[in-house]
């Protein structure tokens, strides 16, 4: 085959592989699912990581059922160089808020999770008590698979003395934070049954969200994680 010959060849290819994505992205987008007990910032982190504006609030439950915005990306590095993709992300109701709702809320959750390629158990630094953060996913066995944990609002670990020029813990924050850290993954893994990641993080202050994404990505399958990978993506 002539050099044309082979430079058509490939720019074909080309083509067919970014149409295959375009397909699977418009029949099956790339789904993320950010659940969790109430008040924990579900929504803040979604608005912060994926640039949506899902309404919050600092003092009362504001979201009361599964929401979803579609995010749209653009490949920016191998053969899919140029696509477009669609990334789907779920803010779903906070579990916890009232007996009343609870069943109502389970409920939800049964009916979207199944759709997510990767969810996201969110629990807050500063809330100890962790009861509920160890029964729902105990319930939710079934997309364990699929879950990453993580622990929000560390910038408002005691003793309070985050650095905002380098934005990041003070020593002692920081040693704290590692307890925190330590505390989740021991008490998670006594209920499920298996080693679990916890990843710290701060969606107000923008902290370590790129070592929460990489989470996500390598919770994804194997088939789907391609379409979610950082080189090749921009938002």
């Amino acid at each position: 085959m002539s050099t044309n010959g082979q430079t058509a060849a490939l720019s074909n290819e080309l083509e067919i592989v970014k149409e295959a994505v375009r397909q699977e992205v418009e029949e099956r987008p790339p789904t993320i699912g950010m659940i969790g007990v109430s008040g924990v910032g579900k929504s803040s982190t979604v608005n912060t990581l994926f640039r949506t504006n899902f309404a919050t609030s600092d003092t009362t439950a504001c979201t009361k059922a599964f929401q979803h915005k579609d995010v749209v990306l653009t490949f920016t590095g191998g053969k899919a160089r140029g696509s477009q993709a669609l990334l789907r992300v779920f803010d779903a109701p906070g579990l916890g808020e009232s007996v009343e709702r609870d069943p109502e809320y389970l409920a939800q959750y049964h009916q979207h999770l199944p759709s997510c390629d990767v969810i996201i158990w969110i629990m807050a630094a500063r809330n100890r008590g962790l009861a509920l953060d160890q029964r729902y996913p105990e319930e939710l066995k079934s997309y364990h698979g699929r879950m990453v944990f993580g622990v929000n609002q560390v910038d408002l670990t005691e003793p309070m003395d985050w650095h905002p020029v380098v934005n990041g813990p003070s020593p002692e924050q920081e040693r704290n934070i590692e307890r925190i850290v330590q505390d989740r993954q021991e008490k998670l893994e006594q209920v499920l049954g298996r080693a679990v990641t916890v990843i710290p993080y701060s969606a107000r202050a923008r902290f370590n969200l790129q070592g929460f994404f990489t989470a996500i990505i390598e919770a994804c399958p194997d088939d789907r994680r391609f379409l979610l990978q950082p080189q090749g993506l921009s938002s």
